[in-house]
C-alpha cells in the first residue's frame, strides 16, 4: 500500500505563556487614578449620548470623540455571566482551580456597556442575570487592573 506520507498525531502541545506589559495612557489614567480614588469614571459621548465604562476615546456607534468625563455610581445590573472552572497557569497550561470562579459582565447604572470581574457571594445556583451588584475595590492593589476586586449581591 502506497503511503501519502502522512502520519496521525494524536496530540500537538504549543505551550502559550502570554507576557502582558503596556501602558494605560493619559486616557485611561483617568479611569485608573479615579479607580484608586474609590470612583468609577466612564465618557461619555458628545453626539449620541452613550456613556462608556470602561471609557473608550472613540464612539463605537458614531465615532465622535469622547472628552465628557461622568462619575458612576459603584452599583449596577449583572448582564451575564459564566463559572469559571480554569485558569490559565503560569507555564501556560490550563489549571484546574480549587474552587469554581463566578465572572460577570457588569452594567453600572447610568452606563450603556460593562465591566468584567468576580462576583463573590451569591452560590453559583443563586446567580441570575438581572441581579443588583456593588463594586468592592481594593485601593492598595500592586497592579492597577487588581483595583476592582469583585462585586457582591446588593
Amino acid at each position: 500500500m502506497e503511503s501519502d506520507g502522512l502520519q496521525n498525531v494524536d496530540m500537538v502541545r504549543i505551550p502559550a505563556v502570554p507576557v502582558f506589559n503596556w501602558s494605560v495612557g493619559n486616557f485611561m489614567e483617568r479611569f485608573f487614578d479615579g479607580l484608586k480614588g474609590g470612583k468609577f469614571m466612564g465618557v461619555k459621548c458628545p453626539d449620541c449620548g452613550r456613556v462608556y465604562l470602561p471609557p473608550r476615546m472613540i464612539c463605537e456607534r458614531c465615532f465622535a470623540k469622547n472628552d465628557e468625563w461622568v462619575e458612576l455610581p459603584p452599583e449596577g445590573t449583572v448582564e451575564s455571566f459564566t463559572l469559571a472552572q480554569v485558569k490559565v497557569g503560569e507555564d501556560g497550561e490550563l489549571a484546574d482551580l480549587e474552587a469554581p470562579v463566578l465572572i460577570g459582565m457588569v452594567k453600572h447604572e447610568g452606563a450603556d456597556t460593562c465591566l468584567v470581574a468576580r462576583i463573590e457571594g451569591p452560590d453559583p445556583e443563586e446567580a441570575s442575570v438581572g441581579m443588583r451588584v456593588t463594586a468592592v475595590l481594593d485601593k492598595s492593589a500592586e497592579s492597577i487592573l487588581d483595583i476592582l476586586s469583585h462585586y457582591v449581591p446588593r
